[in-house]
């Protein structure tokens, strides 16, 4: 009779989506981990989750060529002002992939990916870093060092399509995870928001 209900009840938690995987990224519940970027703004591969520490933390995941996803970061822009409290609140961050076979991949060419960032950061005067994933274990591996422990963004992630966002607390929990649309992008930012809210 117990194996019954427990059954039970598991079936009912992954009817309602309690227990699903998440649609793109790191599923609520899941942890924000340490991995390497590059800033279109230049400076050497560096970790922006350690950088924050721990400040609340809004990703947003997207293809350069997507003018959507362009639309996305300015409409988080005024996300971030509202509530980035001068450093000391929300932290955020784009990170610019390439997506293939349904996985974000590191961009083809990240110079000409770094420059196209610089111009949409100035063309639309964002005020939160644009960046591209780096391979700790590349990096690492080209100092002739072992990579200490930095995630590799594309394998840990597990972002399938653009315009993924993800919103983690001051420790580093996932709160909110959404891909935007063009017909989503007010309400899932307004969800967000709240969370936001709840978690400064």
């Amino acid at each position: 009779m117990k194996r019954v209900l427990i059954v039970s009840v598991i079936a009912g938690l992954l009817a309602g989506g309690t227990l699903a995987a998440a649609k793109s990224g790191l599923p609520v519940g899941g942890k924000i981990e340490a991995f390497l970027v590059k800033n279109c703004d230049g400076g050497d591969p560096y970790c922006q989750v350690c950088k924050y520490g721990k400040r609340p933390k809004l990703i947003t995941v997207g293809e350069l060529e997507d003018p959507s996803w362009v639309q996305d970061l300015v409409a988080i822009q005024k996300i971030h002002k509202k509530y980035s409290q001068d450093g000391k609140g929300l932290a955020v961050f784009a990170l610019a992939a390439a997506f293939q076979d349904g996985k974000a991949a590191p961009v083809a060419d990240p110079d000409a990916a770094l420059a196209r960032l610089r111009e949409i950061q100035e063309k639309h005067g964002l005020t939160f870093p644009l960046v591209i994933a780096q391979n700790a274990d590349e990096v690492y591996e080209a100092q002739n060092k072992p990579n200490p422990g930095y995630r590799i963004f594309e394998d840990y992630y597990a972002v399938t399509e653009g315009r993924t966002v993800l919103f983690g607390d001051r420790g580093n929990i996932v709160q909110f995870n959404a891909v935007l649309t063009d017909d989503s992008r007010g309400k899932l930012l307004a969800e967000l928001e709240s969370q936001v809210e709840k978690n400064l």
